[in-house]
């Protein structure tokens, strides 16, 4: 299972990348922002799939502990790209928010590399300090005050679903490393009503939430999106209307080339073609998932869990999202969206499961892999 976990992973990896630019394809003619050009997105989409095709073979090839040695640089690198958003003349303002670099003929988002790096910095930390992992300094409060601080400039951008997010991989992470159940237990709970709570501080997450409680009733403003992405599904059935014959994508569903391409798959290709789509992220989990569990040592587990949830958890998220089960978020369908900065990070972190697979299969030391002692009783 250990030698096939890497070709499985690859293998609903690529599925995934090809139904994105096939999908892209049909949209990107029909795309409000694609500036009169119908391979706009499709273009740029493939651009970003070369370089990232290049990063996830490098990544696959360098030690995974290079990355862990250096992620603290790499997250004051990522601070620093996240703070240039605020900057006039390089960050871009859309839609209240600033999330954007504009560096010419591209955008650059620099949330999607401070995630992974957020990720590196925790799975080095939990893994050099295992010894003293249940104390309360060492396994709680130095993780939770260095990632409460990064998380301040997610907030700062506006991005609540970013840091939901990287909350969440935070608090799996220090689960799984073995942090005391009675200092983590609080934490969900505090965590989704402070998100809450700021969300209804703002207007705009406000109208969303809104929407997401009833959403007949704001059909016309912020439910909008979620309206026609479930007239999307409703209208494509079992088999689709056919490839390139979506009604929605007509300018009903504006971000139909990004947060909300679910839907056009599901009215074009149908119902058997979504589940196609949430069985290869299954795939995709349970390989990666095989993978990080056999890592040489505890560094290598925790980082192979984390970027494995980076990329599940946002598939999951997105999904909920067109499907009415959670407010709207900025987030896409990893490897299916339209998103550049995005689709350079997932393989990344496709890489780096490569090269922890790679370790793990030529070990001299631990043919059956490390897990940590905590975490063996806890799963």
């Amino acid at each position: 299972m250990l030698k096939n976990s890497a070709y499985i992973m690859i293998l609903a990896t690529v599925a995934l990348l090809s139904l994105g630019l096939v999908m892209l394809a049909s949209v990107s003619a029909f795309a409000p922002a694609n500036q009169g050009d119908a391979t706009f997105f499709i273009m740029r989409q493939a651009i970003w799939l070369v370089l990232g095709v290049f990063v996830c073979v490098v990544a696959s090839q360098i030690d995974y502990h290079f990355w862990l040695k250096y992620a603290w640089i790499a997250v004051l690198g990522a601070a620093f790209l996240m703070l240039l958003c605020f900057v006039p003349g390089i960050g871009l303002k859309i839609n209240g928010a600033h999330r954007w670099l504009d560096l010419g003929p591209m955008r650059l988002q620099p949330i999607e590399p401070f995630k992974i790096t957020v990720v590196m910095l925790l799975a080095f930390w939990l893994g050099n300090h295992q010894k003293k992992i249940g104390s309360w300094k060492e396994g709680f409060v130095y993780p939770m005050v260095a990632v409460g601080a990064l998380l301040f400039l997610c907030i700062l951008q506006r991005d609540l679903g970013s840091t939901a997010l990287i909350f969440t991989i935070t608090l799996m992470l220090m689960f799984v490393a073995g942090t005391k159940l009675r200092y983590l237990a609080p934490l969900p709970i505090a965590g989704f009503f402070g998100l809450l709570t700021l969300a209804l501080c703002m207007p705009q997450r406000r109208d969303r939430i809104l929407a997401f409680l009833n959403p007949e009733e704001h059909s016309t403003g912020a439910g909008w999106q979620l309206m026609n992405a479930l007239v999307a599904f409703g209208s494509g059935g079992v088999s689709g209307r056919g490839l390139g014959n979506s009604i929605q994508k007509m300018s009903w569903l504006p971000e139909s080339h990004t947060d909300f391409i679910f839907p056009i798959i599901g009215e074009e290709l149908g119902l058997i073609c979504t589940l196609a789509v949430v069985f290869c992220f299954l795939l995709l989990c349970l390989s990666a998932g095989m993978i990080s569990c056999h890592a040489p040592e505890p560094s290598g587990v925790f980082l192979g869990l984390g970027v494995t949830a980076l990329i599940v958890l946002q598939s999951m998220m997105n999904i909920a999202v067109v499907t009415g089960l959670m407010p709207t978020k900025g987030i896409g369908l990893p490897f299916i969206s339209y998103g550049g900065s995005n689709l350079l990070m997932c393989l990344f972190a496709v890489g780096l499961l490569l090269n922890i697979h790679r370790q793990a299969i030529y070990s001299s030391t631990n043919r059956r892999g490390y897990l940590p002692p905590v975490m063996s009783e806890r799963l």
